[in-house]
């Protein structure tokens, strides 16, 4: 683990011998809540030199995952053997830390039980993390031994609970019965240093401001930060450096950064640096070289400056879903971290499962919440969360709702829910999960203001214009999941309000309620039909006109606009390319025929390098906004698709059934190591009470129906 002083957020950050979920700290006040280990993390007893600790994990932290069940100790050729899917290793410090030199790893397997493996290390340079080829087991041998040499390894403690490097099996266990490492001592000890004192302004007030910053030597090897960087979590572990995955804009290859509360000093090896600053999609990314100069003081002032006045124009971004314990509602460290993304509002969600609660917050409703410089902390929960249904989200609750003898009855939530003026939503755009059989069960009683549509770098519009060609009316919402999905940063993708007058949480809560909202990843949107903006309900006779009215325009340091679309009933019926534009401006008139929604896309490209391995290679990832309808009903007929509705009832009463009838898979709950045994039990103990309500379900599908077939009937 890291030796060099650091406070983690208030707290004293205490490890314990079993952390599968339980408490990781202690506290000097008994007020706040506890800090629990949202991953499965168990520890290996199992000694060897060189190394301090030894875990079985789910995550390596350096982007390989494995499962979720404690190693076995075994015994092969006369060897004692650690089985499982991923062991992470913690070098002794004293042999290394922070260095920055290859490193030959040697380790003993036994390859008849053993899967394809895989080596990742905390690495220098690029993404910061370190990847073998896969090894593939060698038969004929009870133990074989295969040395990797570790590139640029760096062991500063960036992996799970300050793990160094991992194993991992691919689709499988390992089998692993040794691991040595070897030093090739060509780190080098700076020759001379000089301290670097660093000023983020905003160009237009002038005044300090929280930022994201990269700073990297010629090499691209990222100095650890000094104390006055802003250390935030990342699950349970304090984070001094950030990856910054593919999906998130970044104009360098090295992505590793660290937050700054408007200044920052700190004492490095004189040379040349690369420095990067951002403040979200909306600001001017500032990029040079700066130099530290021997034995003096190098002060460098970087004025940011906007691409885009979004608030000047009534819009506010958030962030539908971040995850982060909280000791207190006045956690500054956090607000950074939300301020330098450029977010005004970040929903901050306890998560809860079956068995308990994660991620937990100190205070609920107005007293919870956290404003400073136009920038709020809000207490929310994701929760009820199950494989079997669906994640679920509840913003500006009064207080969280927690039954778990009625866990599956997630109905019972959403109506506290909106007793206590809160919003409800589903996360995960709505497929992960069996979120699918949640929302075909819920939307239809009207309880569902929102799916989280964009995240992870894709947006999923199938799930949701499903329901929007029924005419339901659900808005979108965009959210990071902070810190799942790769990982990622808050604010990657985000959700956009439009106020009428100033910021407040209450506001920017009201103007969702009411549609008046986007989510993007990078575009921003301006949306009419007939002078109504997103949200809003138009009602006219048939054959009216209707005048559409859209504006896209994406900062050009996030990446070229590509084209701007217009959207009814999910399907495409005007476009306009950007051809080298950074600003689209599109106008089309249509007949209002029938009932419909219309909606306005915004697509564009990421200039984020490198490419996800998933990407085609050359193909930059995607960057993409899409507003909330305008729902227009054209005299007695609803915003739906009409020809589209029987197929699309008959789909959701096929989830309907599923939901009943297909058992659940417990391994696929998100923590399954707490979950597994109590899902299994409790669902067959509360199924038989979800009975009437799909049936209840059911007969609003038929409703639905009905009227189609009375106004097929009419004529209309």
């Amino acid at each position: 683990m890291r030796t060099a002083s650091r406070a983690l957020l208030l707290a004293s950050f205490v490890v314990l011998p079993a952390c599968s979920g339980g408490e990781v700290s202690s506290f000097t006040s008994a007020a706040a809540p506890p800090l629990t280990e949202p991953r499965f993390v168990s520890p290996v007893a199992w000694e060897l030199e060189g190394f301090s600790r030894v875990l079985a994990a789910n995550r390596s932290e350096l982007g390989i995952s494995g499962g979720r069940s404690p190693a076995e100790m075994v015994e092969v050729g006369g060897r004692s053997c650690a089985v499982a899917s991923l062991l992470a290793f913690d070098v002794d410090d004293a042999y290394a830390f922070d260095i920055d030199e290859p490193v030959e790893l040697t380790l003993v397997y036994a390859p008849q039980r053993s899967a394809p493996l895989v080596v990742v290390w905390d690495r220098n340079g690029g993404s910061g993390m370190g990847r073998s080829e896969e090894v593939q087991p060698e038969p004929g041998a009870e133990l074989r031994t295969v040395t990797l040499t570790l590139d640029r390894a760096r062991f500063a403690g960036l992996g799970i609970q300050g793990t160094d490097l991992a194993v991992a099996g691919r689709e499988g266990s390992v089998v692993l019965c040794g691991i040595e490492l070897r030093r090739s001592g060509a780190t080098v000890a700076p020759a001379a240093t000089g301290t670097l004192r660093l000023e983020v302004r905003d160009r237009a007030t002038g005044l300090p401001v929280p930022a994201r910053v990269g700073l990297q030597d010629g090499t691209g090897r990222a100095p650890l930060p000094s104390d006055e960087a802003i250390s935030v979590l990342r699950y349970a572990d304090e984070a001094p450096l950030l990856w910054i995955n593919p999906r998130t804009f970044w104009p360098s290859d090295n992505r590793l950064a660290f937050y700054v509360d408007g200044s920052y000093e700190a004492t490095l090896p004189a040379g040349s640096y690369e420095l990067v600053v951002t403040k979200g999609l909306e600001y001017r990314v500032h990029r040079s070289q700066i130099q530290v100069e021997s034995g003096g003081t190098s002060v460098v002032t970087v004025e940011l400056e906007r691409y885009v006045d979004l608030p000047a124009r009534g819009w506010f971004g958030g962030e539908s879903h971040v995850h982060h314990w909280r000791p207190r509602p006045e956690d500054r460290a956090l607000w950074v971290q939300i301020a330098a993304e450029g977010l005004h509002l970040a929903n901050i969600l306890e998560m809860g499962n079956i068995v308990g609660t994660h991620y937990k917050q100190p205070a609920w409703g107005s007293e919870g919440r956290y404003e400073a410089d136009g920038h709020i902390l809000v207490s929310g929960q994701e929760d009820p969360r199950s494989v079997v249904r669906g994640h679920t989200i509840h913003w500006n609750i009064q207080r969280p709702t927690r039954e778990p003898a009625s866990f599956f009855s997630y109905h019972e939530v959403f109506e506290e829910t909106r007793r206590q003026g809160g919003l409800t939503g589903y996360a995960h755009r709505g497929e992960l999960f069996n979120g699918r059989r949640g929302l075909a069960l819920d939307v239809p009683f009207g309880i569902i203001d929102f799916i989280e549509v964009l995240q992870g770098g894709e947006i999923n519009t199938e799930i949701w214009y499903s329901f929007l060609n029924l005419g339901y009316r659900v808005s979108p919402a965009a959210g990071a999941d902070f810190p799942y999905f790769g990982p990622t940063l808050p604010g990657v993708e985000r959700t956009y309000v439009k106020l009428d007058g100033s910021f407040t949480a209450d506001d920017w809560f009201d103007r969702f309620r009411q549609g008046r909202v986007y989510v993007t990843n990078g575009p921003f949107l301006e949306f009419t039909v007939n002078g109504r903006e997103m949200g809003s309900e138009l009602t006219v006779e048939p054959g009216t006109p209707l005048e559409v009215v859209a504006e896209a325009l994406q900062n050009p340091d996030v990446g070229p606009l590509s084209q701007l679309e217009i959207v009814v009933n999910g399907e495409v019926v005007a476009m306009e390319p950007a051809g080298g534009r950074d600003r689209i401006e599109l106008r089309v008139e249509l007949p209002a025929e029938r009932g419909m929604w219309i909606a306005a896309v915004a697509r564009g490209e990421s200039r984020s390098a490198p490419a996800e391995p998933s990407t085609p290679a050359g193909q930059a990832p995607a960057t993409v906004a899409h507003s909330a309808p305008v729902y227009v009903l054209v005299g007695d007929e609803p915003s739906w698709s009409y020809d589209e509705v029987p197929r699309l009832v008959e789909l959701q009463r096929r989830h309907l059934q599923d939901l009943l009838a297909q058992p659940p898979e417990p391994e696929g709950d998100l923590e399954s190591w707490e979950t597994r045994e109590v899902l299994v039990e409790q669902w067959e103990l509360q199924r038989p009470s979800l009975a009437a309500r799909v049936s209840e379900a059911d007969a609003l599908y038929q409703q639905l129906l009905d009227r189609h077939a009375a106004l097929g009937d009419s004529g209309n």
